[in-house]
């Protein structure tokens, strides 16, 4: 018998139907996880409702719905709901994911058997994730790594071309969409951080955990997500949030040259979208990010458009 067990961690604000197209893709699992765990941000389109019904359905799983009392953001979502991961002890592994993430039916079959099959290299992994997928193209967002130059340090989209040739490849930075995590390792690296609100605080998180072990992703674990934010021509509330908190990051934990060099960077896309008031956003953000100002901005919240 198998030794791998799994709990899932989803966190879900005002998609209804994007919820109830991705929670059967768990039930319906194989592999099937230990428990499910969805935070709830405060909905207010019927989710809350819902919920209450689907926590009290039996379908072999536990179940467990945490309501927040406002939205805090997919940080604030994820700290909550691997919070209350982290106590529990029947699970080793802890798959994190957003309500639009899709996973296969054999998903979590396809982890077991990698763990299984690379049982020594997994002794040494605190983390590692499946290849996302958006309109049929790899999410190369999703996954990165770090790339050296004599400017600094700079993250690097996984090319399309590891995820269809290897097994599978270590990596610096993933997504919450699709991820598990080594309960244990978690405990050592702690949680995600609340405060960034929203963006970052995944990739801040797996710079945590890639201290306790190696990441990997598993291109054969494959994920649909219908969410795939690009740094665009346009301006909204996502920019000040994306910017702030990478800048946090690489100030936190990378160093002062690779600091500058993200900084300038993220100016130079800003002044080529054209957009003055992009830049105005984007320098506020690289301000607060130097400065450490975190959480909610009293101006760009969610749904802001410059």
């Amino acid at each position: 018998m198998s030794n791998f067990k799994a709990g899932v961690v989803l966190v879900t604000y005002n998609r209804l139907q994007e919820l109830k197209k991705s929670l059967p893709c768990y039930e319906k699992q194989t592999k099937k996880p230990v428990y499910m765990i969805v935070v709830d941000n405060c909905s207010n389109d019927g989710t809350k409702e819902f919920l209450e019904k689907w926590e009290n359905e039996d379908c072999g799983i536990i179940k467990k719905v945490i309501t927040l009392p406002e939205n805090r953001g997919g940080s604030g979502g994820f700290y909550a709901g691997l919070k209350e991961a982290s106590v529990r002890t029947d699970a080793d592994w802890i798959w994190v994911a957003d309500d639009d993430a899709f996973p296969e039916l054999y998903d979590f079959e396809k982890a077991e058997l990698f763990v299984e099959n690379h049982a020594e290299l997994m002794k040494e992994v605190s983390a590692f994730c499946g290849m996302c997928e958006y309109e049929g193209r790899v999410a190369s967002v999703q996954r990165a790594r770090f790339s050296k130059t004599v400017l600094g340090r700079h993250e690097v989209p996984i090319k399309e071309s590891e995820y269809r040739t290897k097994e599978f490849f270590e990596i610096d930075l993933y997504s919450f969409v699709g991820t598990f995590l080594r309960r244990d390792a978690l405990l050592k690296a702690g949680l995600p951080r609340e405060d960034f609100f929203i963006y970052q605080d995944d990739y801040e998180h797996a710079v945590r955990m890639g201290k306790q072990g190696k990441l990997l992703c598993v291109p054969e674990i494959l994920i649909h997500h219908k969410d795939n934010y690009m740094y665009n021509r346009e301006v909204s509330w996502r920019d000040y949030y994306a910017t702030r908190n990478i800048v946090i990051l690489y100030k936190t934990h990378i160093d002062k040259k690779s600091l500058r060099l993200r900084i300038l960077r993220r100016l130079l896309a800003a002044y080529s979208s054209g957009n003055k008031m992009k830049i105005k956003v984007i320098k506020e953000a690289i301000a607060d990010g130097k400065a450490e100002k975190t959480g909610i901005h009293p101006v760009y919240k969610p749904g802001w458009k410059g």
